[in-house]
Order: C-alpha cells, then sequence, then structure tokens
C-alpha cells in the first residue's frame, strides 16, 4: 500500500477517509478514530434495538384453522356418539311400537280400521252401478186361456182343482190383482181351445174362453238382458203357436242368460224349476212360465211402468 494513499475506516457502519500523513498528526488522527470507532461500537452494543415483526396472514388464517379443526376432532367422537344414540333409539323404538302393534291385534280379532261387510244388498246396488242401463220397452204376451173359475181365496181355487186333475188336465193357479184365477189350458187363439171347452162341458164342468195378456212393459236393464228377454218372448210365442217345447233349447236359453247384473237371477231360477217338473203338458209349462214373467215383473227387482 502507498504511504500516502488515504486510510479508510468505518465508523458505525459508514465509510471514512483520512488522508494519510506522516509523522506524528497522522498517527495521533487514527489513534483518535480508532478510540471513537469504539466508543460508537460500545454505545451501539449497549442500546437494545427494537425489532418490529410483521405477522404473515395467510399463517395466521392457517392457525387459526387448524385450531378449529383441533377443536371439532376433540369434540367429534361425542358427536358421533349421540347421533349413533339416537338412531339407534328410533329404530329400537319403530321396532317396539310394531311389537305392540302386532301383540294388540292379536289380542283383538277385529281391528277398528276393518270396514264392516258389506250386506248382499249394498254388493247388488254396487254390480248393478257397475254396468250401464238403459230404458227399454217389452212387448206385451197375449194369449186365450181356458178359465175355469175366479176366486178371492186361493183354498177355494184349489179345492176346485181336483175335478180337472180327475180328467187328465193340469190347471195352475194364477194370482193377479189379489184374486185367484183357475186356468185350465192356453193357446194361440179361441179355435185351438174350442175342443177342450166342449170335453169339460160334456163332464158337466162350465169353462170359459178368454183373452188373456201381460202388458207391456217399460223398465230398466242392460242392452244384453233385454236382448234376452225378447228371445226369450219369440220362443214363448212360438211354442204356443205350434203346441210343443223342446226342453233342452229352453235350458240352452236359460244358460245362456247374462248375468252382470242380478235382474234376470229370480226369472231364470223360476224358469229352471218350471223345466223339471214331468208329465204335464205344453199348455201348462207354457201358463207356468209366462206367469213367472209376470211374478218377475212386479216382483221389484226392476223399474216398471205400465
Amino acid at each position: 500500500m502507498s504511504a500516502k494513499g488515504p486510510i479508510v475506516v468505518r465508523i458505525d457502519g459508514h465509510k471514512k477517509k483520512i488522508n494519510s500523513a506522516k509523522g506524528d498528526d497522522g498517527r495521533k488522527k487514527m489513534e483518535t478514530l480508532a478510540h471513537t470507532e469504539a466508543a460508537a461500537a460500545e454505545e451501539s452494543s449497549d442500546r437494545i434495538h427494537t425489532f418490529a415483526r410483521e405477522y404473515d396472514k395467510s399463517l395466521m388464517i392457517s392457525k387459526s384453522k387448524t385450531k378449529k379443526q383441533s377443536t371439532f376432532s376433540m369434540f367429534k367422537p361425542i358427536l358421533i356418539a349421540i347421533i349413533s344414540a339416537l338412531a339407534i333409539g328410533s329404530i329400537m323404538g319403530f321396532v317396539m311400537l310394531k311389537i305392540i302393534v302386532n301383540f294388540d291385534n292379536e289380542l283383538n280379532p277385529t281391528p277398528g280400521n276393518v270396514l264392516p261387510a258389506e250386506d248382499d244388498d249394498s254388493k247388488e246396488n254396487k254390480k248393478a252401478d257397475s254396468v250401464e242401463l238403459s230404458s227399454f220397452t217389452l212387448d206385451a204376451l197375449s194369449a186365450y186361456v181356458l178359465q175355469g173359475g175366479v176366486y178371492s181365496e186361493s183354498a177355494n181355487a184349489e179345492t176346485e182343482l181336483g175335478k180337472y186333475t180327475d180328467l187328465g188336465y193340469a190347471p195352475i193357479i194364477w194370482q193377479r190383482d189379489n184374486q185367484f184365477y183357475l186356468l185350465v189350458n192356453i193357446a194361440d187363439s179361441k179355435v185351438s181351445l174350442q175342443e177342450d171347452a166342449l170335453s169339460l162341458a160334456n163332464n158337466n164342468i162350465e169353462v170359459y174362453v178368454k183373452e188373456w195378456q201381460i202388458s207391456e212393459s217399460k223398465l230398466e236393464l242392460t242392452e244384453e238382458e233385454y236382448n234376452w228377454i225378447t228371445i226369450f218372448q219369440k220362443d214363448w210365442n212360438n211354442a204356443l203357436k205350434h203346441g210343443g217345447i223342446n226342453k233342452e233349447t229352453w235350458k240352452k236359453l236359460i244358460d245362456d242368460a247374462p248375468n252382470k247384473t242380478e235382474h234376470l237371477t229370480s226369472f231364470t231360477a223360476s224358469l229352471r224349476e218350471v223345466l223339471k217338473q214331468e208329465g204335464k203338458g205344453t199348455g201348462t209349462l207354457l201358463m207356468e212360465m209366462a206367469s213367472a214373467y209376470e211374478d218377475w215383473l212386479q216382483s221389484g227387482k226392476i223399474k216398471l211402468e205400465e
């Protein structure tokens, strides 16, 4: 280093340049600076510096979340235990309720929520309401009968019945308008009954040939029922005209009767009973069929308007 160059010293962190010089002056200056630097350093070491601390906000949030998570982790087992207890309690309560209800039903065979059984009339009305009914007009049935008498009491009519059965006839008692008619035979014309009338007259039994009619009827039926009744009337008129009954044909007609409603039940049942009879002629069977037909019209099973 050159003896003439400046001398650089640091005083409290700052550079200071001192020109070098020969002799005592230069040495004194350097010593003075050294003492000054040492004093400054000592003073600096004795003073307590205040440090400003900056906090990282992201670190603060993270620490807060960590604290919250730590709190939740501490209470998590308790919450799980409470929820589990509630769930198990609910399930057990439901199971116990079912057991109690079933046990009560076994002790009481007729639970309160069971509806009372419907009677036959209610079932019949519901069945009738489930099909479409319409108003139909049925033709009148007309014929001629051989009448033995008319009585106000059925017993009187039955007493007179024996006179005809002894002669081989099978008369019937037809009740109409609170009177009892003793009818011996039926035909499609007066002429067809003249022979029987003369035969009875020869045996001193007085009879009358007269027209007999079942009036036109207006009633409510299904279309199938109306069609069946129309066939019945047609077959009855044919049997009356030709004087013969094929029982098998009539049984098939009865079997084919519609059964969607109960309207025809009583009538078809009566027809079956008529066909079961043995040893009776066509006239007697036709009179009994016609009587059953009239009874059915007036039985209240249908709406009848004359």
